[in-house]
């Protein structure tokens, strides 16, 4: 295992490097037809950076809790009554490894001042003051449950004079990501443990539909609403002793769902860093696939190019890196030698036969037109399925058995 998780970044740079050299000595014929491809895999890993959101919402919205709820892990402290966070900065909360810039801003319309000091007047204030330092990636608008109806308008009016700022200022249109927050509240609150019952699904669906109605009627935010509202609950108990999540008290609801549609709008040099510290399976394989899809493109066009034979080091240098990225998202360490341990356990009984296909496709290159466009194909499809097993096995965490029967189903 690597020692730290600043080694880990250092081995996919490395590593990074190494397919950036190959890439250098492809031909340019080669270069010129993947450019598109190539672009997008080096957006996603070259220009690695923490994603920056912004939490808005009124005090006891449940803001900080929910930053926790996203880690798995208490990162930031939680305000129980009187409002708790001050003048707002963008924090790098950091936990094992994991990162992610927030600005955890004061409540808007809050009655009292806050436990932390921030020399602004007032909530507003404070907000404007925090969207001038940097511009936010997404803005997570936040409406607890059981006030989805109650003086929300005021609220609207911050997220639109804060989103208007930040458009003034840093030119960029950022997406606004509707949270429906502490939805274990909602009557029978007796019932914190999710699945909930029909009645309190009832309650849930009736305030996420009175939420995006709120929206709607705003012209100006409409256009920049990302998805539709999501509901959900941070609910989570911690180990007494080592404050680590205790799987027995981890009634989070819909975190992995909301962590999906965050993804769907960060920049892609936000993507790694954002998927390594969302734990959840469904956003890892998301992105894991989005890796296999523009890596089998790749390949795909290094295929279709007359160089017989002359292509299998680019395409096996492209197929490691891509095992190696897989690997990664899911929280394993980063190195060839992780990729030879699956390589080798989806050849123990077919590796010659894998040998000749690779061959009998290069091969193919002598025969003129078709057989190029078999061979990327064929080059194409063979990274797929090698990037579905990597994804079976580091991400659903199955066994070498199961990854090489999806291997040898071709993904």
């Amino acid at each position: 295992m690597s020692d730290s998780p600043e080694d880990e970044l250092d081995s996919l740079d490395r590593a990074l490097e190494g397919l950036l050299s190959i890439i250098e000595t492809m031909p340019p014929a080669v270069r010129n037809r993947t450019k598109k491809e190539i672009e997008q895999l080096l957006g996603l890993l070259r220009d690695r950076r923490s994603p920056r959101v912004m939490l808005l919402g009124r005090r006891g919205a449940g803001k900080s809790g929910l930053i926790n709820a996203i880690f798995g892990a208490p990162v930031r402290e939680v305000g129980p009554v009187g409002a708790q966070t001050g003048a707002p900065c963008w924090e790098l909360c950091e936990f094992g490894g994991r990162e992610m810039e927030i600005l955890d801003t004061r409540g808007v319309q809050e009655a009292s001042r806050p436990a932390e000091a921030d020399p602004a007047e007032s909530a507003e204030e404070s907000l404007m003051n925090a969207v001038r330092e940097r511009c936010p990636d997404v803005i997570l608008f936040l409406v607890k449950a059981r006030e989805v109806d109650a003086a929300i308008s005021g609220d609207l009016a911050a997220l639109e004079s804060v989103h208007r700022e930040a458009v003034r200022v840093h030119g960029t249109e950022v997406k606004i990501v509707p949270v429906l927050s502490q939805c274990d509240e909602l009557d029978p609150g007796y019932l914190h443990s999710p699945p909930y019952s029909a009645k309190k699904a009832g309650h849930i669906r009736e305030a996420s539909k009175l939420f995006a109605e709120h929206l709607r009627e705003n012209d100006y935010l409409a256009p920049f609403i990302a998805c539709e509202v999501v509901p959900t609950s941070g609910l989570m108990g911690l180990d007494e002793q080592d404050r680590h999540l205790d799987p027995d008290l981890d009634f989070r609801w819909n975190i992995d769902l909301l962590a999906l549609r965050m993804q769907d709008v960060l920049p892609d040099a936000t993507q790694l860093a954002f998927v390594r510290l969302a734990q959840f399976r469904r956003v890892q394989k998301q992105v894991a696939r989005r890796i296999v899809f523009i890596t089998a493109a790749v390949c795909g066009g290094i295929g279709l190019q007359p160089i017989p034979v002359a292509d299998l080091p680019f395409i096996t240098a492209l197929q490691v890196f891509m095992i190696m990225v897989i690997a990664y998202i899911s929280g394993r360490e980063i190195s060839v030698e992780l990729a030879r341990e699956l390589g080798v356990g989806l050849g123990l009984n077919i590796g010659a036969g894998v040998a000749f296909r690779e061959i009998a496709r290069a091969l193919l290159k002598l025969i003129p037109g078709p057989g190029n466009a078999v061979s990327g194909a064929m080059a194409a499809a063979g990274t797929k399925a090698i990037g579905s097993a990597a994804i079976v096995y580091f991400i659903d965490k199955q066994p070498l058995d199961a990854a090489r029967r999806r291997f040898e189903a071709g993904g």
